[in-house]
């Protein structure tokens, strides 16, 4: 028997149906299909969790423990399109909001659904069309594009030489094989005139800060700079909307003037008081939520309806014996079998797998 008496109210029903699904805070539900076409730069990979390692003292009964050091982390963007696309005039920025802390912000002050307020912004040198991409090819972005393992074992080296004991037993030593090798990558996203010169591969182009002023001391020093990645935070793929001079010149808000940098009043929340540069909406190319499955509280920007993480929990609050779990694994674009997913969600963009740039044995198996 037919529920509906009349073909109108069921049409009706399906109509509201359908807006409830695609609707979510005032924006479009976006679902790609078989023969959707991504017509932009996307984030293919990220790679924030590092890799555990550990020391095993011959002849002492100290316990071994597992650390994770996550220094060799790196970003790859992708070109999905079939034309040429260029990097120039394009930044990396980290998004100002942590998405496991819930904010209530003072009134006017919530720009989560207004603009893409990030904290930190390093950018692509280049006049215009330095920095090609071509058609499906990737470019990797890495904090140092150094070999990590080299340089783990350069480092504890000085460090028993600095303290005058022997050198140290490498076979003690486990976990290191895993470590990258980044000393291919396109870019750094450190930059060698600011600091962090020992690692800084001076054969690889460096991302420029968006703001370099003196100082006290009167030396040049980068602002608002990318540093590292976080296990929670956004990131974004944008296109500067204003020249490095007119930033300089006007980021700062005054009595007269309103600036680009905003200071963000918060009224009940973990979470301080702090400023956010603005993006607008229409600038972001493509971005994404990191955060721990179990702590997510707040979305960063409607243009991300989802969040993603390779662990449930920071690895502050995982056992020490449980991060060869998490170890050398990094949040992954996701290929449907024709095209990379792009629906502006991070839960379903996005799968945790092994980091692409993975090191591999003699016989060309990852090593974990």
């Amino acid at each position: 028997m037919n529920r509906y008496k009349s073909p109108w109210l069921l049409i009706a029903l399906v109509l509201i149906a359908l807006s409830a699904s695609c609707t979510r805070n005032g924006m479009p539900k976006k679902q790609s299909t078989s023969k959707s076409k991504v017509d932009h730069l996307i984030i293919k990979e990220v790679f924030y969790s590092g890799h555990y390692w550990r020391r095993e003292f011959k002849g002492y009964n100290f316990p071994a423990r597992n650390q994770m050091v996550s220094d060799d982390q790196y970003i790859i963007i992708y070109n999905p399109t079939n034309e040429v696309k260029y990097l120039d005039g394009l930044a990396l920025c980290i998004h100002a909001i942590d998405p496991t802390i819930s904010i209530t912000f003072a009134p006017g002050d919530n720009f989560v659904n207004r603009y893409y307020g990030v904290s930190s912004i390093s950018y692509f040198p280049g006049t215009g069309h330095d920095h090609p991409i071509q058609p499906k090819q990737s470019i990797t972005i890495a904090q140092y594009a150094i070999d990590y393992k080299e340089d783990f074992i350069r480092s504890i080296k000085e460090a028993a030489k600095e303290e005058g004991e022997a050198e140290p037993d490498l076979t003690e030593y486990k976990g290191l094989d895993a470590l990258l090798d980044l000393s291919k990558a396109d870019f750094e996203w450190s930059n060698i005139k600011y600091g962090g010169a020992s690692k800084n591969n001076p054969n690889v182009p460096d991302l420029e800060p968006i703001l370099v002023e003196p100082d006290a001391k009167g030396r040049m020093t980068p602002y608002f700079e990318l540093k590292y990645l976080l296990q929670a935070n956004g990131i974004a793929l944008v296109r500067l909307p204003w020249t490095l001079d007119d930033f300089k010149n006007n980021y700062q808000e005054t009595k007269q003037k309103k600036g680009y940098r905003h200071y963000i009043n918060v009224t009940s929340s973990a979470f301080a008081d702090f400023y956010a540069i603005e993006i607008p909406f229409s600038h972001v190319i493509d971005c994404m939520t990191v955060c721990p499955k179990r702590r997510f509280q707040m979305r960063p920007s409607k243009l991300d309806r989802g969040y993603n993480a390779v662990s449930d929990v920071p690895f502050s609050e995982v056992n020490h014996s449980d991060y060869p779990k998490y170890s050398g694994l990094a949040l992954t674009r996701r290929w449907d079998g024709r095209k990379f997913v792009d629906d502006d969600n991070s839960t379903s963009d996005f799968e945790v797998k092994t980091a692409s740039l993975s090191r591999k044995d003699a016989n060309g198996n990852t090593i974990k």
